[in-house]
């Protein structure tokens, strides 16, 4: 796979889909995740392969790109035509979505582990305490002024998950 993919939507690729969506695998079983597809070709015979995919179809093909929406890897089994080839790509991709999980996971990790301010003094609380209370016009200014930037902030976030949602159609 050649582009770089975000961890959301690795992590939406890796994620279990609901049940109505779900791969009918021609052995009554659902699959519901990529990582369910390696393992149940990996046990399947040749006929239940040939099942689902042959010259007029590919039912991995379809499912991975209407319903995973991974059209990187969609695109390179729909010219594959042995199991052992669909099961080395499907695991491969797993693998590498997986790999930009765990670094997410790791930089996140590494974020969170600052070190934690001294406490102050009695000296440090003396002085907060004395400072003198703000008069209520000045409070109602500075509860505004929050209120517009935690406003601006949940806009910017509705905005930007729209815009994600059009990425993935």
């Amino acid at each position: 796979m050649k582009r770089k993919v975000p961890v959301a939507v690795a992590k939406g690729m890796l994620a279990r889909v609901p049940f109505q969506v779900s791969f009918w695998l021609c052995t009554n079983e659902n699959l519901r995740s990529l990582r369910d597809i390696s393992e149940a070709l990996q046990k399947a015979t040749d006929d239940v392969f040939r099942y689902h995919v042959n010259r007029d179809k590919n039912d991995f093909e379809t499912w991975i790109r209407d319903i995973i929406k991974d059209k990187d890897l969609a695109r390179e089994i729909a010219r594959v035509k042995t199991r052992d080839t669909l099961i080395r790509k499907i695991t491969e991709r797993v693998d590498e979505l997986s790999s930009i999980l765990n670094r997410s996971k790791t930089v996140k990790a590494k974020a969170k582990a600052k070190p934690k301010r001294k406490r102050k003094g009695k000296a440090g609380r003396a002085r907060h305490a004395a400072r003198p209370a703000r008069p209520a016009k000045a409070k109602r200014k500075a509860r505004k002024k929050l209120h517009r930037r935690v406003h601006r902030h949940r806009t910017r976030r509705k905005a930007a998950g729209r815009r994600r949602l059009r990425q993935r159609r």
